[in-house]
């Protein structure tokens, strides 16, 4: 399965792009689908509305199921040639965890997170979703 790229278009959400103007998550995005030049990669390009980094804007994130999710911020569109060159290393590894030192020089600043992928067993969801909630209900307030 290939893996993306996820980019925030709604960055910086404090403070707004004046109207027409792209934001800097939009700039990302374009740069990179036209370095790719409509190719179809081993990272497919796509654009989320928040990555959850507004105080650090501009983010992206690599994620693929059963691998490290690795997010980036204060991005900008002159990232876009190092980002789409981790993003290739990040799909042909087994696991993820591209070692940093493998990362283009500028952009090891900017990796806000390194999440480690799910292992073992997940917890079985009741047909009233998760139960996670150790504390007993209160008296009066029972289900």
């Amino acid at each position: 399965m290939a893996g993306k790229i996820f980019v925030c278009t709604t960055c910086n959400r404090y403070a707004h792009a004046p109207p027409g103007e792209p934001t800097p998550g939009q700039k990302l995005a374009e740069a990179m689908i036209a370095i790719e030049g409509g190719r179809r990669g081993p990272v497919a390009i796509r654009t989320v509305v928040c990555l959850n980094n507004c105080p650090k804007p501009c983010a992206a994130a690599l994620r693929q199921p059963g691998k490290y999710v690795i997010r980036f911020s204060g991005l900008s569109a002159g990232d876009a040639p190092a980002l789409l060159e981790i993003a290739e290393r990040y799909a042909a590894s087994m696991d993820g965890d591209v070692p940093l030192r493998d990362f283009p020089e500028h952009l090891r600043c900017k990796v806000s997170d390194r999440i480690p992928p799910v292992r073992g067993v997940v917890p079985p969801v009741s047909e009233h979703g998760l139960v996670h909630d150790p504390v007993p209900a209160l008296p009066g307030f029972a289900p």
